[in-house]
């Protein structure tokens, strides 16, 4: 069964099972590889679950995926954002195997949308992490070592290939791939990764590293289950001898007669993990162009080249040597021009390549300046948030202290004036005849009198407020159903007010007769300024009641003919 058919059978499983979760309550796993080739499908699934339910832990890989998905399918932005909050958890939380494996989709997903560095310094992180992981587990059999180990064998990997594709010196991380898969017993992956790291000392031009190392696959060939990359390795083994000169042409022609070019025509592109980017199978004449080159026979080698250079859409680090090759070999023919031709195209390339590799030095760079001078700036800033913490505590604790002392000091004081006004209303009895009698003396007089009843008036009403803000208040109440509520008090205060507003509730009784006591009592009340809240402690009656009587009176005296009824009336406005 091939690979493509496999993964639609999966996504089949997957979307299966989103139907039969939403039935009965089945979780569904979203894992990497449906993020990657199935985005829309797994947005579309981990957007249906129920976050809720989850740990912290899991709402942290559930963002993470969806983040990855989202880039996956081109919404950069939401996408780098989610996986920004996923990462933020990662850094403070979750065991070594979960970061690594965290650090790892968050260099997938940077890969993906073409930011190769930030890429690297995400597998760099993962490598680290998954190495740590590995240093603490002591069971080989452990499960969870297992997976750590795949992890950091496919960690390494990408990161060379990364590495080879941007021109980097690739073989110390296709090197640690190889002692990965190695030490984790996958011999396959430990083939594709040798394979990748004798190109990178090819690279670097140590031919004969690259020779010693591609040796174990060349010997291994006819065993290779990918038959495509089994023609592969004895292509590149033929590159590598041509390159060192080792081998006679004779001996480079006869090895490349042995290749199966059938089997390089028709055999999958893929096997299991491994996948071969050489969709146009151009792998194959690059060699023989090399080869003929070599061996002199440039008219074969002309047609190689020719082919191999018809089917480059674009050209990175890996393809630059063609252009050299195919100047050579037509410098050889006597075709200056379409040699000089080839080699401007070379330095371009080169040009191109070189270009690039200088702008990701200076980005990373940059990067690293800017992560210093954030490092330096955060720990500053820490510094001054926590300095700025310990005086904002020492002021909240003196703010404290003298909210504390400022209430006690009212507290006192305000006992004071209540022990003033009480003692005020004692003598006030017996000064209330000669008071009220000297009222009708000259105008200065009866100015200080109205001044002192004021002041005592508007004593009364502190007590009359107090007592409804504070209710029932030990011996306040107690003093003020002995004084304030008694009738001989209630009966100085209407007098009071009487004479305060010049004779206004003598007028009231003598123009509406037939009222009840209590009802001049409470518009004497009204009419000395005391508020609703005041009448009803003073009365002993409800807010509403308080509320419900002046309304009637007032209504009473707006019906009314009485000669003093519009002055009346504006005291109850």
């Amino acid at each position: 069964m091939s690979t493509v058919m496999k993964r639609i059978l999966l996504f089949l499983a997957i979307v299966f099972m989103a139907g039969c979760s939403q039935r009965r309550g089945v979780d569904v796993t979203v894992n990497r590889m449906l993020a990657v080739e199935y985005p829309d499908s797994a947005c579309r699934l981990l957007l249906s679950m129920d976050t809720v339910r989850m740990t912290r832990l899991e709402r942290a890989r559930h963002t993470l995926l969806l983040g990855l998905a989202q880039t996956c399918r081109g919404d950069t932005l939401a996408g780098k954002a989610a996986i920004g909050r996923a990462m933020r958890f990662y850094e403070h939380h979750g065991s070594a195997d979960e970061r690594a494996d965290a650090w790892y989709t968050y260099a997938k997903a940077n890969a993906g949308i073409g930011e190769f560095e930030e890429a690297i310094r995400g597998y760099t992180q993962s490598a680290i992490f998954a190495e740590k992981a590995l240093g603490r587990k002591r069971r080989n059999d452990d499960p969870e070592r297992r997976t750590t180990e795949m992890l950091l064998v496919a960690v390494y990997h990408t990161l060379g290939i990364i590495y080879f594709e941007q021109g980097y010196d690739a073989v110390e991380p296709f090197a640690k791939a190889v002692e990965a898969a190695r030490a984790s017993g996958n011999a396959t992956q430990e083939g594709y990764s040798r394979f990748m790291l004798a190109s990178s000392y090819c690279a670097n031009g140590d031919y004969a590293r690259a020779i010693e190392t591609l040796s174990p696959l060349v010997e291994a060939c006819d065993t290779i289950p990918f038959r495509y990359f089994a023609q592969m390795v004895r292509l590149q083994n033929l590159i590598f001898h041509t390159y060192q000169g080792d081998w006679t042409p004779e001996r480079l022609l006869a090895a490349r007669d042995s290749v199966d070019l059938d089997e390089i025509r028709t055999a999958p592109l893929s096997y299991e993990t491994a996948v071969s980017e050489d969709s146009q199978r151009a792998f194959y004449d690059i060699a023989s162009a090399m080869i003929f080159q070599r061996n002199g026979e440039l008219d074969s080698a002309r047609v190689y080249v020719d082919r191999s250079l018809a089917r480059k859409s674009n050209v990175h680090h890996g393809d630059v040597g063609i252009y050299n090759i195919a100047a050579e070999i037509y410098h050889g023919l006597g075709d200056d021009e379409r040699a000089y031709d080839y080699m401007q195209h070379y330095s371009a390339a080169k040009d191109s390549i070189f270009e690039v590799q200088r702008g990701a030095q200076v980005s990373e760079l940059e990067r690293r300046f800017r992560t210093a001078n954030e490092t330096a700036i955060r720990e500053t800033s820490l510094r001054y948030r926590v300095l700025i913490a310990m005086l904002s505590a020492m002021v909240a604790v003196m703010v404290a202290v003298w909210a504390v002392v400022a209430y006690r000091r009212k507290l006192k004081r305000r006992d004071e004036e209540l022990n003033g006004t009480l003692a005020l209303l004692d003598s006030y009895r017996e000064s209330h005849d000669s008071l009220t009698s000297r009222l009708d003396a000259s105008d200065a007089r009866e100015a200080a009198v109205k001044r002192l009843l004021e002041g005592r008036v508007a004593a009364i009403r502190d007590i009359a407020a107090t007592r409804y803000v504070y209710g029932d208040g030990e011996r306040l109440a107690a003093r003020m159903k002995e004084l304030a509520l008694s009738p001989a008090v209630l009966s100085d205060v209407v007098d009071m007010a009487d004479i305060y507003s010049d004779r206004a509730v003598t007028r009231l009784r003598t123009q509406f007769d037939g009222w009840t006591e209590r009802n001049y009592d409470f518009a004497a009340l009204v009419i000395a300024g005391f508020s609703p809240q005041e009448i009803c402690v003073m009365l002993d009656m409800s807010l509403n009641g308080v509320y419900t009587l002046k309304s009637k009176i007032k209504r009473r005296i707006a019906e009314s003919s009485a000669a003093d009824r519009d002055a009346l009336l504006a005291f109850f406005s």
